[in-house]
């Protein structure tokens, strides 16, 4: 069910850049890694926050949402152990314009932003994979504005669903039907329809906030197009062959 191709050094963390990072360059950055868990709802920042830290998830799932002034808020990107979080700060953006939390508890690493610029600067494979990672979100989020604007919230419910397992690398996801309301931007009510229906036609089996998906197959064709242009492009991405020194 792993979309991600299996790490090039199995004795790393299983995050897909830093298993890919060539060994001179993962040396380097190992010094300033450390390990943490990443609980349900962990904000890593929110707007006008800095961030001094960027993280390798290992598990679990990062969701960047867009908010309102009134508090109202819409998942733009998803992030799980193919990825870094904190782009915008390792760039040189000192304030976050979105607020970006853990949606389904996990594990990873996280080193300095200074340590991990500094890397940048000096080599090429880290810059590679991190500018790989942000045009694969810029595509996220991209079909995820077309997405809210112009699909039922049934195929986006299905879609979200499987892009979530995606990245938590398992068929099993806790989420309460508050947060799918909050990441769909769609009425709770609304939600509770849509994931009932779902379950009727035995594609998924939800109870006390856990959702375990059952027919992975029809999931998908109830999905909506983008969740198949999203994610044929983060296979062809990280399928692709690397050279690693």
């Amino acid at each position: 069910m792993q979309f991600r191709r299996p790490p090039q050094n199995a004795s790393r963390p299983d995050n897909y850049i830093l298993a890919n990072l060539p060994d001179t360059e993962y040396a380097l950055l190992s010094r300033s890694l450390l390990r943490v868990d990443l609980p349900q709802g962990f904000q890593f920042a929110g707007p006008a926050d800095v961030m001094p830290f960027v993280y390798f998830p290992i598990s679990g799932v990062v969701s960047t949402d867009a908010l309102t002034e009134a508090g109202e808020s819409i998942e733009i990107g998803v992030t799980g152990n193919e990825g870094i979080v904190g782009t915008s700060s390792l760039l040189g953006q000192t304030e976050i314009m979105h607020s970006i939390v853990m949606q389904v508890a996990g594990q990873g690493y996280r080193a300095p932003v200074t340590a991990s610029q500094e890397l940048m600067r000096r080599c090429g494979g880290f810059t590679e994979l991190v500018y790989q990672h942000i045009t694969l979100q810029m595509l996220q989020m991209g079909q995820s504005a077309l997405c809210n604007r112009l699909h039922d919230v049934k195929s986006r419910l299905a879609r979200w669903l499987l892009t979530a397992s995606e990245r938590n690398n398992s068929e099993q996801l806790t989420l309460t039907q508050e947060f799918l309301s909050q990441m769909l931007g769609s009425r709770r009510s609304t939600v509770t329809v849509m994931a009932g229906e779902l379950q009727r036609d035995g594609l998924i089996e939800y109870s006390r906030g856990k959702i375990l998906i059952k027919d992975r197959e029809a999931l998908q064709s109830s999905a909506c197009e983008c969740y198949r242009i999203v994610s044929s492009a983060y296979r062809r991405a990280l399928h692709a062959e690397r050279d690693v020194a």
